[in-house]
């Protein structure tokens, strides 16, 4: 019993001269303490003791502490790394790690890529059919003011390169949610929908770079080109392919994506990935004014084509805005969630686009153009 106890009180002691000893370093080492928060959430604030707060102060302040412990970025690094580089893991549950530090996203409540991969998240035809009924009442609502309707599916990462996945999640699936939707509205309805999974496909095998980013969830400007390539094929307009003689791809310098950070490794994994731009195609004087995620996008092209055109979208839109925005007079890119229809009435474009991701594409059975 008494070699317990001093045992416990050995790791009291050590604890509180490890905690002491942390901020005293950071007095003098303040500049190499990281303290950058790359979670997705507010840190704690340092409260406040008031006869109000008596109860709840010394909760409060325990959160303040941790969010704010010296080092803390340092240590979760540090720990990150271990697990990644030694053991062959990841420290977030959120990401899996493939072959060639490729890594994939797992969230089951933000889309469930995992299930869109394997098939079992499959619409019941009930649902198919409200998403294609939403689809179409969009659809009639903009063709009786004049203009065209697309909607554009972008695929998930997982499937483009299936070949890097963890082996226990097996072969993607051959049928599966956005592929049911696709199908669903192109047997039943005239809607012009696209799903580039064949167009992506094929630009993997005509550049030697990857067309995604290994530690983002997103598509790199590669990928970005052939899926924008692919919308304006529907639109009209033919982009010069990536193996022609007339486009160039520059490599950039070294980056790392949203992944890399739910790791807490952005600068341990800048290795893996590569910035590109593709050069060659007609810019047609292009000129931006407002960018930002939740803000509007918007271009403005000299002897592009005269159609103007509003993009509905996600993340996956940001990547393409510019070579959208170099073949229309005018073009405007709003996200989905701060969207409004006073907004595109003012707009007035020729064209609407609905843009999403494969693993949100069940927000077209929800989503009103009239909102």
């Amino acid at each position: 019993m008494k070699e317990k106890k001093a045992g416990r009180i050995i790791i009291l002691i050590a604890f509180v001269v490890i905690i002491c000893l942390s901020n005293v370093i950071r007095l003098f080492a303040g500049k190499i303490v990281d303290t950058t928060s790359r979670e997705n959430r507010t840190p704690a604030k340092k409260p406040e003791m008031t006869a109000d707060s008596y109860g709840t102060f010394s909760s409060d302040y325990t959160s303040y502490y941790n969010d704010n412990l010296p080092f803390r970025n340092n240590l979760i690094t540090l720990n990150s790394a271990i697990d990644y580089f030694c053991f062959g893991r990841p420290s977030s549950d959120h990401v899996a790690i493939g072959t060639d530090n490729w890594l994939f996203y797992t969230k089951k409540d933000d889309g469930d890529p995992i299930g869109c991969y394997q098939g079992t998240n499959l619409f019941t035809e009930d649902q198919l059919n409200a998403i294609t009924q939403n689809c179409m009442e969009m659809r009639d609502l903009i063709e009786s003011q004049g203009k065209e309707f697309v909607i554009l599916i972008v695929p998930n990462k997982e499937r483009i390169y299936s070949e890097y996945m963890p082996e226990r999640y097996g072969k993607p699936a051959d049928n599966y949610g956005a592929l049911q939707i696709y199908d669903h509205l192109k047997t039943n309805t005239d809607l012009r929908v696209i799903y580039p999974y064949d167009e992506l496909m094929a630009a993997k095998e005509q550049v030697s770079e990857n067309i995604w980013y290994k530690t983002d969830t997103h598509w790199n400007m590669i990928g970005a080109y052939a899926g924008a390539s692919s919308l304006m094929k529907e639109l009209g307009i033919e982009m010069p392919s990536l193996n022609s003689n007339t486009v160039t791809i520059k490599t950039g310098e070294e980056t790392s994506g949203d992944l890399a950070d739910m790791l807490s490794l952005h600068k341990q994994l800048l290795f893996a990935d590569r910035q590109y731009t593709v050069e060659g195609y007609d810019m047609h004087d292009l000129k931006c004014s407002g960018k930002g995620f939740d803000n509007m996008i918007n271009y403005h092209a000299t002897g592009a084509d005269p159609r103007s055109i509003y993009i509905i979208r996600d993340s996956f839109a940001t990547q393409m805005a510019d070579y959208i925005g170099s073949q229309f007079s005018d073009t405007f890119l709003r996200y989905a969630a701060s969207y409004s229809y006073d907004e595109l009435l003012r707009c007035d474009p020729d064209i609407v686009v609905y843009e999403t991701a494969e693993r949100y594409a069940d927000r077209l059975r929800r989503f009103s153009i009239q909102q």
